[in-house]
């Protein structure tokens, strides 16, 4: 495989978006696009484990983020930049993303919903939206963790170092007093800052199912048993109006990287892990091969006995994510989340 060529894209307001262009070898089975504020560059692990399996792939740095021009205003217009940078590559267009790049590739198959520039969609721990990554599915607010997202990510163009402890805890005294909203203000924060920070405290959550209402492109979901979004995962799947697959196992935010229990990990790679499930689903989507893996239901990986199929029904798993399991999203960007494993499948 070549190394990636720069890939860049006006957007129809005329915005210049940049990523990394990466080609497979031989004739390409379809094209990855994904849409990521962590650092493109930092995808290069998780693109070439796309390319490896026939597929061009675009790793694009989302608007005003790194080498993308604009301003960066997390959870808007993701959609329409995705419409706009999928114009500009050969189908058939395959959205993927995990966390933030989930929100990504779900928007883009939203807004492109009846053109047909969408093929299928791969949304791995997704994070929806503005209320959804602020809150737990029960309702409590997570404030430490967005304290420490957005201060990291949330403000500007490149990642800024992380808030010390002590800093976090000024913050979170501060909250527990005055709410997140009067602690930005008691710490000084920027007019522009507060204006983004009370943007997600003000925000509603997510009415999924008539928000995607309209898609028609395939979807896959991999949640985690563990992970911070597994509820919502859960709810995408069983909301999507197109053919939808949930994978679910016993991984967290960052799926096979963050098992830690080595006996664990390596039952996990023997049947395939996660990656294998997204290898087998797209094979049924993309090269019509219906028996490779179901379109439609659930499919729960045990260790010991390896993938178990359902047709819709309750997963006991969605139960299980609580904020003292589940991985905050500010502690893991997905190109770790994604980087391969030893058996090839994402982490």
């Amino acid at each position: 495989m070549t190394a990636p060529g720069a890939h860049r894209v006006s957007t129809r307001d005329g915005v210049l978006l940049a990523g990394h262009l990466y080609e497979a070898s031989g004739t390409p089975r379809g094209t990855v696009v994904m849409r990521t504020p962590y650092d493109a560059a930092a995808h290069r692990d998780t693109a070439r484990w796309w390319a490896r399996r026939g597929f061009r792939v675009l790793v694009q740095d989302v608007r005003g983020r790194y080498r993308s021009d604009g301003r960066w205003v997390p959870y808007a217009g993701e959609g329409v930049d995705g419409v706009d940078t999928a114009a500009s590559l050969p189908g058939p267009i395959v959205a993927v993303g995990a966390s933030y790049g989930a929100h990504c590739a779900v928007e883009l198959a939203r807004s492109a919903a009846g053109a047909g520039e969408v093929a299928a969609v791969v949304a791995m721990v997704p994070a929806l939206g503005l209320y959804e990554s602020a809150h737990h599915s029960g309702g409590a607010a997570q404030v430490r963790d967005r304290f420490c997202w957005w201060h990291e990510h949330g403000f500007g163009r490149f990642r800024r170092e992380p808030l010390s402890a002590n800093r976090v805890d000024r913050l979170c005294r501060l909250a527990e007093s005055l709410g997140p909203e009067g602690a930005a203000r008691a710490a000084g924060w920027s007019a522009r800052r507060r204006a983004s920070w009370e943007r997600l405290w003000q925000a509603a959550p997510l009415d999924v199912a008539d928000r995607y209402r309209a898609c028609t492109a395939p979807l896959l979901v991999v949640g985690g048993a563990y992970d911070f979004f597994a509820a919502d995962a859960h709810r995408l799947a069983r909301s999507w109006p197109a053919p939808a697959h949930l994978v679910d196992g016993p991984w967290g935010h960052r799926m096979m990287a963050g098992v830690g229990d080595t006996r664990l990990r390596a039952a996990l790679r023997a049947h395939g892990g996660p990656g294998g499930a997204v290898d087998a689903w797209l094979s049924a989507v993309l090269d019509e091969r219906p028996d490779a893996w179901p379109l439609s239901g659930s499919s729960v990986l045990d260790p010991e006995t390896g993938w178990h199929f359902s047709p819709w029904g309750r997963n006991p798993h969605a139960e299980h994510a609580t904020p003292e399991h589940a991985t905050p999203e500010h502690a893991t960007p997905e190109h770790r989340a994604l980087v391969p494993d030893q058996s090839g499948a994402p982490a």
